[in-house]
């Protein structure tokens, strides 16, 4: 070899030996990293800190000290999902490790994560029953079960037992919240208010123990004091637009929206930098749409745009407004033109917002393909893109694929944890699994981050009322309206809660209080709750004497009042009385088409088919696209056994209505009775892709699945899917579906706790019939099988159950011959 030859293969040995690291391991390489990391933490450097963590991960994967750091630094920003996620990480490796089962156990708490609260909380209290800090994690757990199981005595014992073991543990924020959980339930309002400032001192940062604040202010019915505690936040939490709409939601319920005007053009005025006095001229805008229209808060723009021609937040939001104002078109380009400048005044950030409000715009306008394809751009650029993410999720969710839903949404609310709008996709995502408690939990978490914003609010209520829990709905409407008094759809649920639960004084309540509200919404609203409690209180004559008496009004009231009356009258049996009355209402007004269909569909309650028909002709010939009107026609024809008749009039419907969903349902339907149940699910799938967020689709098109093609691993498989969300329905189509699923997949004991209520509710319903008596004979019940079986071919129809019965006789055959 020449020398130098050897010197050029000796370099590089030299160079590495000049490096020290080219000799560690990977092991003392990453005991490096994480040493370099505490030291940035005891600096007070988290972002490079967490960094080091990291790289001590990359190269020693099963660290736990490193995740244990991690996850503290995430707890102290208030990061709670993803310090979980680390601690996760921590007992996974090493399930006894108390520290983390603590930490596990005090963030699901926070979190709301009641499943897991409890199993972390188990296992930290059997490792460790006497360690304070253990005992005042089983203590938030007995505290939860008694509010549960409403048991104020045994709720009393444990609020005193986290008085004893507070002293001790003074930032422990279990204890914190029973105490102030606890005190609220005793009205001692006072004693609550003061844990929560020992609680905001610690953590000045918490925006949701400020909005607990002014719960309690509320509770106490202390106005002045909400209005100052709101404007304190928008000072402590100048950048979130949840704070602020809060505080003007407030002002406008008490009926001072120039106050509410003023606070936004002085918070503009006096902010300290562009970007707070653009942000906050943004929520002018939008407060001026809501509250004076789009006149005003265009012509509040141009103000702007005039002072700031090449501001593009001002032309951004115009192009908003333009768009949802109908002209979509010019909010397009102007989005478009922004983002193609060679100069802008927006950041990155802005900029990507900007991407995702065109995404929005164009899938709205139908063009899915060019939304998709900008955010899958945004997410290349920002994988952490919250606006993105949550479009993402949206789609992940509509195509069943919930885990990737979720992840995408963990991920924005990683980004942003205070994101109601996230929450409520997580909601959606977790009930399209199945999953009724993190759905609630989410929903309620929304709820929390908005502070009780009414469409959060409401939409949690009914959540709760459909998993029959009035009262906790009560309780999250009657909190909404203390921040929004006044708030019509708000004061509308309660009443129909307060009915639903038989409480007729505060129903009444409800009714006196939307009366004093002076819009036909609220006079509306106030109409039929009052229509339902007179029935209750006075008998169903009373309160078709009240009808009467608004049917006499002009406008829109006398307008609804008469239809109301109408139907009242049939629902009473007084079909000849409601006949003549539907006859002198359109001999009142003949060109009026909702008369003239409300007067066909009391001669089709009273059996009047030829006159029915007569009349839906006649709606239809002045209006071919009104789709309820084909599908009561098409009953006609069913009622009067002309089922060839019914069918071209939903062709018919189809014709003028391309694509009209309930006509393609109704279609489904007559294909199914016809015995062509390929092309049921044919339509069904295509509603499927409309419409995935239905759950009765849902169930129709998995029912079919289940039922027709048994024998299909695939269409079983996809059938499951579909069917998750009907876990906890309590409605007997639903409960068919999800229990005949459970039977297919092996589990017929939980089918058989299913179907037996199905069968109980639907006992004409020949298929609900069969699928019990299938599960029982899975069950080695025989007798109970054949009595099941024999009632199924009994039940059996004319139509569309030929298949059914011969499965059933064939089992029968079968068991018989055991």
């Amino acid at each position: 070899m020449r020398l130098g030859s050897l010197r050029k293969s000796v370099l590089p040995l030299l160079v590495c030996l000049a490096v020290a690291g080219c000799w560690k391991s990977s092991e003392e390489r990453a005991a490096e990293h994480y040493d370099n990391g505490l030291k940035l933490v005891a600096e007070g450097d988290f972002d490079r800190a967490l960094v080091e963590f990291r790289n001590t991960l990359k190269l020693s994967k099963n660290n736990t000290d490193a995740r244990r750091q991690m996850a503290q630094i995430f707890k102290e920003r208030g990061n709670f999902q993803a310090a979980y996620r680390n601690y996760l990480s921590v007992v996974e490796k090493n399930p006894e490790d108390l520290e983390g089962r603590m930490a596990l156990s005090e963030l699901s708490f926070a979190i709301r994560d009641w499943e897991e609260f409890d199993r972390h909380s188990a296992v930290a209290v059997s490792l460790a029953p006497n360690d304070p800090a253990v005992q005042a994690i089983n203590t938030g757990v007995q505290y939860r079960n008694a509010v549960l199981a409403e048991d104020s005595a045994l709720r009393d014992s444990l609020l005193a037992q986290a008085e004893t073991l507070s002293p001790d543990q003074p930032d422990n924020e279990i204890l914190r919240q029973i105490l102030i959980d606890g005190y609220v339930s005793q009205e001692k309002f006072d004693k609550a208010l003061s844990e929560l400032e020992k609680s905001i001192e610690n953590d000045p940062d918490e925006l949701k123990l400020y909005s607990a604040k002014l719960e309690l202010f509320a509770r106490q019915n202390r106005p002045d004091a909400m209005e100052e505690e709101m404007r304190r936040m928008v000072v402590q939490f100048p950048e979130d637009a949840n704070v602020k709409s809060t505080l003007l939601r407030f002002l406008i319920s008490r009926d001072k929206p120039d106050e509410a005007e003023a606070f936004l053009r002085n918070t503009m005025a006096s902010a300290p930098d562009d970007k707070t006095r653009i942000g906050t001229y943004t929520s002018l805008i939008q407060f001026l749409l809501a509250t004076q229209g789009t006149e005003a808060a265009l012509a509040e723009l141009e103000t702007g745009l005039a002072k700031e021609p090449g501001q593009d937040t001002l032309r951004t939001l115009r192009a908003s407004i333009n768009f949802d104002t109908g002209k979509r078109s010019e909010g397009i380009t102007e989005l478009q033109d922004i983002l193609s400048a060679e100069s802008s005044t927006l950041s990155k950030t802005e900029q990507q917002n900007i991407k995702v409000a065109l995404a929005k715009m164009l899938v709205t306008d139908g063009n899915e393909v060019g939304g998709r394809k900008l955010v899958e751009e945004i997410l290349a650029e920002d994988p952490n893109s919250v606006g993105a993410l949550k479009m993402q999720a949206v789609w992940l969710t509509r195509e069943d694929n919930t885990d990737g839903a979720i992840n995408a949404l963990r991920t924005a609310l990683d980004a942003a944890p205070q994101d109601a709008e996230a929450m409520t996709l997580m909601a959606e995502a977790y009930k399209r699994a199945g999953n009724t408690e993190l759905m609630l939990n989410f929903l309620s978490l929304a709820v929390e981050a908005s502070n009780s914003a009414p469409l959060q609010a409401l939409r949690y209520a009914a959540a709760l009322n459909q998993a029959d829990k009035p009262l906790q709905a009560e309780s999250v409407l009657i909190n909404a309206l203390r921040i929004t008094p006044g708030n019509v759809d708000v004061l509308t649920a309660l009443g129909q809660i307060y009915l639903a639960i038989d409480d007729v004084p505060r129903a009444r309540q409800a009714v006196d209080t939307l009366r004093k509200i002076e819009t036909d919404n609220a006079q509306s609203n106030a109409n039929a709750l009052n229509i339902e409690l007179l029935a209750r209180e006075s008998g169903v004559e009373e309160a078709l004497g009240y009808l009467e008496g608004l049917s006499q009004e002009s406008g829109a009231t006398g307008a609804q009042a008469k239809l109301a009356l109408l139907r009242a009258r049939l629902e009473n049996g007084e079909g000849d009385a409601a006949l003549e009355y539907a006859k002198s209402l359109v001999a009142e007004d003949p060109e009026n088409l909702q008369l003239r269909n409300a007067l066909a569909l009391t001669y089709a309650s009273v059996r009047d088919y030829t006159a029915a028909e007569t009349e839906f002709k006649a709606v239809l010939d002045a209006n071919p696209t009104v789709v309820p009107v084909w599908l009561q026609l098409a009953r006609v024809y069913i009622a009067k056994g002309d089922q060839p008749a019914a069918i071209a009039a939903i062709d018919d419907g189809l014709e003028a209505v391309p694509g009209a969903p309930d006509l393609l349902w109704g279609k489904a339907s007559f294909m199914q009775n016809a015995g062509d149940v390929g092309g049921a699910i044919d339509i069904y799938e295509e509603l499927y892709k409309r419409f995935s967020g239905s759950p009765v689709i849902a169930n129709n098109l998995a029912s079919l699945l289940s039922t027709y093609r048994a024998d299909d691993p695939d269409s079983i498989a996809r059938a499951q899917v579909i069917a998750r969300r009907l876990k906890d329905s309590d409605l007997p189509a639903f409960q068919d579906t999800y229990g005949w699923l459970q039977h297919l997949d092996g589990d017929h004991e939980a089918a058989r706790s299913y179907l037996e209520p199905a069968a109980e509710g639907l006992p004409d319903d020949v298929s609900v019939q069969v699928h019990l008596g299938m599960v029982y004979a899975a069950l080695d019940r025989k007798e109970d099988a054949l009595r099941q079986l024999q009632k199924a071919i009994t039940t059996a129809g004319p139509l569309g159950t030929e298949a059914l019965v011969e499965a059933a006789r064939a089992k029968i055959a079968e068991l018989e011959a055991q």
